[in-house]
């Protein structure tokens, strides 16, 4: 788990208290200067929660950068959620942005959209909530050396600002998580937050699930489907 400025103190909460009490799982916190220091090296899965991903990404700094980066092509996993999320995927310098996945925000600079809890969708599964706190909407960033993401859900309902930059009809339809390999690991992103929001949103066996599939080596087939990487 990763811990530094930009990781949203209840997001990291949550996360660290799920994986405390859970049978299998091992959880390390470890803040940039360990991750320059090749921490990494030790581990299955690095986990980014929400916040902000570009100050998350400042703290690392550009030689935490690199090690969170030969991490994965080495063969680890990445979890990202909302603000971790936005880390993984493409932009310009001044985000901070580790580059893992081709993909971006659809909308650019502008991400503010609100809370809610969102329903959601998945081939072979009843529609189901996730919350929702301003997480990106995924959007191809064709990107050399970098295969195209597999979605493995997406947003049936959504949330705007239009004060904010943000309008109906972005996100219906667009992925709510998304999977990609990245060299020789796994990198697996979601939008919105299975570990908060309380009774009907909250699906802690989501990431439970996400953090075994990262943690094993091996390709990400284009036809990968939701109940490869969610049995639960």
């Amino acid at each position: 788990m990763y811990q530094a400025s930009g990781v949203h103190p209840a997001a990291f909460a949550a996360e660290t208290a799920l994986l405390e009490r859970s049978q299998g799982f091992v959880c390390t916190v470890l803040k940039p200067a360990d991750i320059r220091a090749g921490a990494l090296g030790s581990q299955h899965v690095v986990v980014f929660m929400g916040g902000s991903g570009t100050a998350q990404g400042r703290a690392l700094g550009d030689e935490g950068k690199v090690a969170v980066k030969e991490f994965v092509q080495g063969g680890g996993g990445y979890v990202g959620v909302c603000a971790g999320a936005y880390l993984a995927c493409q932009g310009t310098d001044e985000f901070h942005k580790l580059r893992l996945v081709a993909a971006r925000n659809l909308t650019g600079d502008s991400w503010q959209r609100g809370i809610a809890g969102l329903e959601c969708e998945a081939e072979g599964q009843r529609p189901f909530k996730l919350f929702y706190a301003n997480g990106p909407i995924f959007t191809p960033a064709p990107t050399e050396g970098l295969a195209p993401y597999v979605s493995l859900a997406s947003y049936i309902g959504e949330i705007y600002n239009l004060s904010k930059g943000t309008g109906p009809g972005e996100m219906p339809g667009t992925p709510a998580i998304i999977a990609s390999a990245h060299g020789a690991g796994r990198v697996l992103l979601f939008s919105p937050n299975p570990v908060l929001g309380g009774a009907g949103v909250v699906r802690t066996e989501m990431m439970l699930d996400g953090l075994r599939w990262a943690a094993m080596r091996g390709p990400v087939p284009a036809e990968l489907a939701f109940s490869d990487v969610f049995p639960s």
